[in-house]
This record gives structure tokens, sequence and C-alpha cells, in this order.
């Protein structure tokens, strides 16, 4: 019977949580099955995400471990949707994990990371300064926040975010470091792969190039209503003395604004994602956390972007997250080699507005079969098999 490489793509509504089951061979040469974890969380606000998602995933992870460590754990980005469910699981659920391997995006490294790019350090005070000056207008404010305003706040939150990455950093088995990886990290003796090849693409060492500028508050376009970005001018009261026109004009003024400040600190973090191509018996496979324009342009500039037999879309399938241009590359209208393409989108309407994006994905549907988790019972899975024969790759659904 064929071996076969395994993906499971698990659905924690709005986040990522990926585990890798790959036949492989140990330093004497004989069979072994790798398990590489790739991210587990969920966004906080609203219906995109509830901890009680990761109980059955977790379970599963567990299960399928058998008791062994993960071989390599991946930590992609600092986001709460993709960082958050291993310490939920620890400390609510008393399931844990440890890592022979142990991989991180540089920038979580933390201080000894900035004081090597004081230009990556201005900018990410400068992010902080901007997210604290947010949350504390909201906190004031008598308005509902936003849905999108929420997830974007929930997301970034650096204070949140902080006791995940410390919780993620502590998992290397018998106190093994971790290791914190850019696109040209030596990662020698850091890895389980002998007859995987594999490429980092992203991210860059220095971040600082990810940072946009902080918009100034100025009057922009109000944003659709799946999940606004604006606040209901409606719901405050004008203090006395000021008028009804001016206070709302004020509000819809500075909710705009914070809205692209939030988005542009969102991006920056999105840009420090690990990504990485996974080559195993011929099959081609892709895995670029939550990279935006701004990652993909860089790893187009600095690798050969080749086309995939398996894409795991980037960002929920955002229109950032796939821009055309590079999608083209890894995901062409025909598929080189004539073989099966499959591509995953973990995804769920309600965190940022018109993400997932349609036209995005029926773009990518029309070149691959796409696997999309709303389609799943919640804390369920795909697997997308691979066989090491040359047959047909083949996706299925958990009970």
């Amino acid at each position: 019977m064929a071996k076969k490489f395994r993906i499971r793509i698990y659905n924690v509504l709005f986040g990522d949580a990926v585990l890798l089951t790959i036949p492989e061979i140990d330093a004497a040469g004989q069979e072994v099955t790798v398990n590489v974890l790739i991210d587990v969380g969920n966004a906080l606000a609203g219906t995109a995400g509830r901890d009680d998602v990761f109980k059955p995933v977790l379970e599963n992870i567990r299960d399928e471990l058998g008791g062994k460590p993960i071989d390599l754990y991946i930590m992609t980005h600092e986001h709460m949707d993709h960082v958050q469910g291993l310490l939920h699981g620890a400390r609510k659920l008393g399931i844990e994990f440890k890592a022979r391997h142990l991989w991180m995006t540089a920038s979580s490294e933390g201080e000894a990371y900035y004081d090597r790019f004081p230009k990556a350090k201005r900018k990410q005070l400068a992010a902080l300064a901007a997210y604290d000056s947010v949350a504390a207008f909201l906190a004031k404010s008598a308005a509902p926040v936003p849905l999108g305003i929420q997830a974007l706040l929930d997301i970034n939150n650096p204070r949140s975010t902080k006791d995940c990455v410390k919780h993620i950093s502590e998992l290397g088995l018998d106190g093994a470091k971790p290791l914190y990886v850019h696109r040209t990290t030596n990662v020698s003796d850091h890895h389980p792969f002998r007859r995987t090849k594999f490429q980092l693409l992203a991210p860059e060492e220095d971040t600082s190039i990810y940072y946009g500028a902080l918009p100034p508050r100025t009057l922009g376009a109000v944003f659709d209503g799946a999940a606004p970005l604006s606040l209901d001018a409606k719901a405050i009261t004008p203090p006395a003395g000021v008028s009804a026109g001016d206070f709302f004009d004020l509000i819809e003024f500075r909710s705009t604004g914070m809205a692209a400040n939030l988005r542009t600190i969102d991006k920056a973090a999105n840009n420090s994602s690990i990504a990485i191509a996974l080559e195993w018996n011929g099959w081609r496979l892709l895995f670029p956390g939550d990279a935006e324009e701004k990652s993909w342009e860089m790893m187009d500039r600095e690798n050969e972007l080749k086309p995939v037999h398996f894409l795991k879309i980037s960002h929920h399938g955002s229109k950032n997250g796939s821009p055309r241009h590079q999608l083209d590359k890894v995901l062409p209208e025909q598929a080189p080699d004539g073989r099966p393409r499959f591509a995953v989108v973990s995804t769920r309407e309600g965190a940022y507005s018109g993400v997932p994006d349609a036209d995005t994905l029926t773009l990518v549907a029309g070149r691959a079969k796409l696997e999309d988790t709303r389609a799943l019972i919640e804390g369920g899975w795909f697997d997308v098999t691979f066989p090491d024969d040359g047959g047909v790759p083949e996706s299925h659904r958990s009970p």
C-alpha cells in the first residue's frame, strides 16, 4: 500500500490549525512518521472565534500523536487567531504538548530581536502606541464597538498575544530552545526532515519593511456592513454645547482613521508570517501563514515561486492574502504536470469585513479542488493526502 503525506486542516472557525503527518526516515534509515503542527488559534470576536472549538481539535491532535512529542511546531506569526489554542489547552483542558523542534517567527524573540533591528523597534513602538490609543478611545466610548474593529483589537492584542507566545516558546522537549526563523535562517539540525525537501520563503529578517505608515485620522470610506469598521454615531449622545452634526462627524472621522491604523498594524504582523514550501515524492506544497501583498512581493523577488499541488490559502481567503500576480505563479491556470491540485481555506464570516473574499475563492476553485472549513462541523477537519507512488491525491472529511 502506498504511503501517504497527509495534511489535516481543522475548523477552528476564524483561525488556523494544521497537522502534517509525513512518512519519513530516521538517522538509521528506518521508516518513521513525522508530525508537524502549524499554529493553533482563532479570533476572539463575535461568532468568528470561541474557545470551546479547541477541545475536539486538541484532543484529536493528541490522539494522532499517540503520546509522542510533536516533531516540529511552527508558529507562523504573533496573532491570536494563530497562537492562543495551545495555551488554552494547557490551562483549561489539561492538554499539553511538547516539541522536538520549535520554529517561531523571528520578531517573536522580543527585545533581543528589536535590539538588533532598531528601525523595526521604532515602527513596532509606534504601532503599539497607535493600538493603545484606539483601545483607550473605544474603552471610553458609549457606542458599541463595531465588530470589525473589535476583531482587529482582539487579534492584535499585544498583551494577550504575549502570554500565548511565551507558552509556545516553552514547548521544547527537554528544555529545547525555539529557533527564531526568517527566510535566511540556517535551520540545519533543527528539523525532522530527511526525505522531505523544504524551503523557507518568508519572512524577511528585518520586519521594518512590512510596516506601512500609520495613517493620520482622516475621514475614509465607510466599510461594508459584514463586519463594520465604523462606529454607529447614532448610538452616542453628543456632549452639552456640541451640535449633533459636528459630533457625529467627529466620531465618524476618528473611527475610520482608527480602523486604518489597526489594519496597518494587522498587515505588519501578517507579513511577518513564516512561509514554507515542502516537496515530498514529487508533490509540492505551500503553507504561507497569513502573508499579505508585501510578503508575497518579497517572496517573489527573493525566491523562485514554483507551481504547487497544494496551497493553504493565506489570511483566511482575503484578497490581500492571494495577490493575483503571485497566485498565478503558484497556481497557474493549468497545472504544468497535469496532475490534480488542492487548496484549503480556513475561514469564517464575521471577523473581518470582506474576508473571505468570494472572488478570490472562486478564482482558486477554478484551478484546484477547494476545500473550505465552513463546510465542516466546528472542530472537524479535512484530510488531503498525497501518495508516494504517484497515484491520485484525495481529500476526505471528518465523520
